[in-house]
């Protein structure tokens, strides 16, 4: 009676395994731990794109929950304030177990790690139960560094996009319609002052040839990958990133309140004046700059930049994708031309965190784990195997033209795209796979070469890679951890607004400069860069 019982319990067990293999794809099915022999429930807190299929509905977070046999409560938030709501939510007390997709900064770390241990630390998690991980540390020692805070402990995982350098290291790109310049006989724009000129004739000359006024010579969109219509234009008149600082020779120095941003901003006020950039382009979001890149019948855009040209059309049209080219960086009035470009591949802050509430940390850990994983991330990134790629034919060559290739793409499909829900928004320390992605050299057009052609073209912008430094990952201590923050914050939201309304006018450079720079200083931007420098300097002086 006793053996009975225990069979039945083993069958039971059994059971509980094979059904949670059930619809799992084999390939999948890379962990030894999962499924779990009884389920576990855990909350989770993930950013909602606008333009992705509701999570909850979302193949491979339905594909996760089956596989691992853990019953997710997913929070979800929108990707364009999701910081600030889980910011909220870590300081209202009532907080998820794991954050996922969710960026925090290194300052963030040291704040709801190191000081108020809302966060776990993960050194012996990932020893203990992330190989993958742990073998993306070992192959990469500077990363380990860059992700350990102040005390020693690893507090999250950053995502790493395919674990090398590609098309991700230089992001502010420009695309523009080259079946328009040459329906216009005009030459691709090399400078601020020819770029002006195809903008106008864009806009008067009717390139699309339909005997309308319908073309929209420029625009873009907010809260998106490098889709700001700023950031490659300003970076024609001097540096300019995000960070709106730099480092050079051991210095670093301010951007928003150098002449050569002024200048910048007139320009592209002189743009908007003149009706060649969309007013549309500083509110609207990116499935609606991509519905003008997919505008029917006939093409309407002229340029817009974005991380990547699938951002704004659909790539799989190959008549109309084949149409637009990447530009290169426009040289300035004063000579300059360079734009930001990270030559080689550091991490820091996080994607995936365990915070204190977690019940199970040694399972969370494997689901970041679990994305670190190549066929993890193919399902997440491109789709499903024998519809969106399949593993690459025998004797074909990868993305270098020499490394044996692995798979291969079917159809490439981007997340405005996607109809059949597969996008994944979290993406974890990915082993080098694009680079084995089967690769056509004599066909880079072709949609299933869509990866290779963003690492061709991007290879073209390193001749102007920006002289500056790479910025190692700054520990602040307590104090200046929290008034870096405060500022940085301050700032940033700041800069923003007034950039913008500087180029739609609502500005005036010429009168309201003075008061701008007033309140930058007023906002703390000169001490912002003063407690950056004495973090630096006292680093490299250890």
């Amino acid at each position: 009676m006793k053996m009975n019982k225990f069979v039945a319990l083993l069958l039971a067990l059994l059971l509980v395994s094979v059904t949670a293999f059930a619809d799992v794809p084999e390939e999948l099915q890379v962990s030894e731990n999962f499924p779990l022999a009884e389920p576990v429930s855990m909350t989770i807190i993930m950013p909602q794109q606008s333009d992705v299929v509701d999570l909850k509905d979302n193949v491979v977070f339905n594909l996760l929950k089956e596989y691992t046999n853990i019953d997710i409560d997913l929070v979800t938030v929108p990707s364009q304030d999701g910081k600030e709501k889980l910011n909220l939510l870590l300081n209202s007390g009532d907080y998820p177990e794991v954050i996922m997709g969710i960026g925090l900064n290194s300052q963030d770390l040291e704040n709801y790690g190191v000081q108020e241990g809302i966060l776990l630390p993960l050194n012996d998690l990932i020893d203990q139960y992330a190989p993958k991980i742990s073998e993306q540390l070992a192959a990469h020692p500077n990363w380990k560094v860059d992700m350990t805070c102040s005390d020693g402990n690893i507090y999250a995982i950053p995502a790493v996009d395919s674990a090398g350098v590609g098309h991700v290291n230089c992001a502010m790109k420009y695309w523009i319609n080259e079946q328009w310049l040459k329906n216009l006989n005009l030459e691709m724009p090399q400078t601020t002052e020819e770029f002006k000129k195809v903008l106008l004739a864009f806009k008067n000359d009717d390139p699309n040839g339909n005997g309308i006024a319908d073309e929209i010579p420029l625009s873009g969109c907010i809260n998106s990958w490098n889709a700001d219509p700023y950031l490659f234009l300003l970076n024609a008149f001097g540096y300019f990133d995000t960070n709106y600082y730099y480092l050079k020779d051991g210095s670093f120095k301010s951007i928003l309140d150098q002449d050569y941003i002024k200048e910048g901003l007139a320009y592209m006020n002189d743009l908007y004046k003149e009706g060649l950039i969309d007013p549309a382009a500083f509110t609207q979001d990116n499935s609606q700059l991509t519905a003008l890149g997919n505008n029917a019948d006939i093409e309407i855009l002229g340029c817009s930049p974005a991380g990547h040209v699938g951002m704004l059309l659909d790539i799989n049209n190959v008549p109309r994708y084949i149409q637009y080219a990447m530009m290169l960086p426009l040289e300035g009035p004063n000579g300059y031309r360079a734009i930001p470009y990270t030559k080689s591949v550091s991490v820091s802050g996080g994607m995936f965190m365990i915070t204190d509430a977690c019940k199970h940390p040694e399972i969370a850990i494997q689901i970041a784990d679990l994305f670190s994983d190549p066929i993890w991330t193919l399902q997440g990134q491109v789709g499903t195997r024998g519809i969106e790629w399949d593993y690459a034919d025998e004797g074909t060559l990868g993305m270098d033209g020499v490394t044996p290739a692995k798979y291969k793409f079917l159809q490439y499909q981007t997340p405005a795209q996607v109809v059949d829900a597969w996008w994944w928004t979290y993406r974890g320390m990915e082993i080098d796979w694009k680079n084995l992605i089967q690769t056509d050299p004599d066909a880079i057009m072709d949609p299933a070469n869509f990866e290779s052609r963003l690492a061709f073209e991007t290879s073209k912008l390193l001749p102007f890679a920006a002289d500056v430094d790479p910025i190692p990952t700054l520990r602040f201590t307590n104090d200046d951890s929290t008034t870096y923050n405060q500022l940085n914050t301050a700032i940033g939201d700041y800069a923003k607004i007034a950039i913008t309304e500087f180029i739609t006018g609502e500005r005036s450079i010429e009168t309201d400069w003075d008061a701008y720079l007033k309140d930058l200083d007023n906002l703390g931007y000169g001490r912002m860069i003063e407690l950056i420098q004495k973090t630096y300097d006292a680093q490299t002086a250890e």
